[in-house]
């Protein structure tokens, strides 16, 4: 089964709003460029919003965060090196054993509540 491209409804709501543009290029052609100024400059002011408030708020973020990690460096100082780490002594691997001082307990297993009693 092959599948459509396109919804129907979606097709047909795209042909009307074509035909509204070009009805609207002819019929009134300044109200169209009206709206697609109005549409431009408010493009324009979310771009504009973005990179002078919203970008500076990040950066700002940023170089907080960068500060943190040069004092973090300066505190726990690491080199870029791999420092050679010192040797262990081996032990031989001792077996587990059971402790003998546990035992295990046998409870009241079989004899049931008396739930009565409560």
């Amino acid at each position: 089964m092959r599948r459509r491209a396109i919804h129907p409804l979606v097709g047909l709501m795209i042909l009307l709003g074509t035909l509204g543009i070009v009805y609207t290029l002819f019929a009134h052609p300044t109200v169209l460029f009206r709206q697609l100024l109005f549409v431009a400059l408010f493009i324009a002011a979310i771009y504009l919003f973005y990179r002078f408030v919203y970008q500076r708020r990040t950066d700002k973020e940023r170089l907080s965060y960068l500060k943190a990690v040069r004092q973090s460096k300066k505190l726990h100082p690491r080199s870029g090196r791999k420092q050679p780490k010192p040797a262990k002594l081996k032990r031989p691997l001792k077996k587990r054993t059971a402790t003998p001082h546990l035992t295990v307990i046998d409870g009241k297993k079989g004899k049931k509540k008396n739930r009565a009693s409560f």
